[in-house]
C-alpha cells in the first residue's frame, strides 16, 4: 500500500474521528481535539508502514510509539469514563492490522460504508497541519489540562512490555525481517569464509601433488657420468 496523499489522511483521520464522537458521545470541542490527534498520528505512520508490514522492527517500535503519543493525547481530551471504553474498542485503541502485505485500518471492518458520516468535517478540517504534534511543544502534549476534568490515569500503552508481543502479534504478525536480514548476512559471511578454506584446501592439494611429482621425478633420473665411470672400473 503506497504512502497516502495529504487528502486521503485527513479522510481516513475524519472517519476514525466521526466514529469516535458517534460511539464516545464527544462534543464538538473534543470532536475538533480528537480529530487533530489523529491525523498528526496517521500522518506520522504514513511512510513506514509498508516496512512495518513486512515485519521491520525498527518501523515496528516508530509505529508504536507514534500510537503511544496519540494515545497518551487522547487520554488529557476524553473524560475518565470516555477513555476507559475507549481502551475496550480495539478499533479505536489500536487502529490499524495487517493481512498479507497489506494494512488497514481496523474501524473499517465495523463501518463498512466509507462515505458516511455522522457529524460535518472538524473545524481545522482543511487548515490544521500538524502544529500541535508533540515535536513543536518540547515533546509534551498540546492538549494537557485544556479540558479541566478528570482524566484517566491507568496503563495505557500499547507498547508495554507486559501486552506489546500480544499486540504487535495481533497487529501485524511476528515476522522480523531486521532478524532475517541479519541472518541472511550471516549466511553468506559463512558461505564466503568457507569458499576461501575450500579454495585454500585446494591450493595446498594441488601444491601437495606437485611436491609428489617432483619427488618421483628426482628419484627416477639416471646416475651422472662420473659414478657410471666408476662403475665400468670395478668391472675391469
Amino acid at each position: 500500500m503506497a504512502a497516502m496523499s495529504n487528502s486521503k489522511i485527513r479522510k481516513e483521520a475524519r472517519f476514525l474521528t466521526d466514529k469516535m464522537a458517534h460511539e464516545l458521545n464527544l462534543s464538538m470541542i473534543q470532536y475538533n481535539d480528537v480529530y487533530e490527534i489523529n491525523y498528526d498520528f496517521v500522518f506520522s505512520i504514513n511512510h513506514i508502514m509498508d516496512d512495518v508490514v513486512r515485519g521491520n522492527s525498527r518501523a515496528l517500535d516508530r509505529y508504536y510509539d507514534n500510537l503511544d503519543i496519540r494515545n497518551d493525547d487522547l487520554r488529557w481530551v476524553l473524560s475518565e469514563r470516555q477513555y476507559r471504553r475507549f481502551l475496550g474498542i480495539e478499533y479505536f485503541y489500536r487502529p490499524i492490522y495487517a493481512n498479507g502485505n497489506k494494512w488497514y485500518f481496523r474501524v473499517s471492518i465495523t463501518y463498512a460504508n466509507h462515505n458516511l458520516f455522522y457529524f460535518g468535517k472538524p473545524n481545522s478540517y482543511n487548515t490544521y497541519h500538524g502544529g500541535h504534534y508533540r515535536i513543536d511543544h518540547n515533546h509534551a502534549s498540546y492538549y494537557k489540562d485544556r479540558h479541566g476534568q478528570a482524566h484517566y490515569n491507568g496503563a495505557y500503552s500499547v507498547k508495554s512490555e507486559n501486552v506489546y508481543h500480544n499486540n504487535r502479534r495481533s497487529d501485524f504478525g511476528s515476522r522480523d525481517t531486521t532478524k532475517s536480514n541479519k541472518e541472511s548476512k550471516s549466511d553468506k559471511k559463512e558461505n564466503k569464509n568457507n569458499k576461501e578454506k575450500k579454495d585454500d584446501n585446494s591450493k595446498n592439494t594441488n601444491r601437495n601433488k606437485e611436491k609428489v611429482t617432483n619427488n618421483v621425478r628426482e628419484s627416477g633420473r639416471q646416475p651422472s657420468s662420473s659414478t657410471n665411470s666408476s662403475r665400468h672400473g670395478n668391472r675391469n
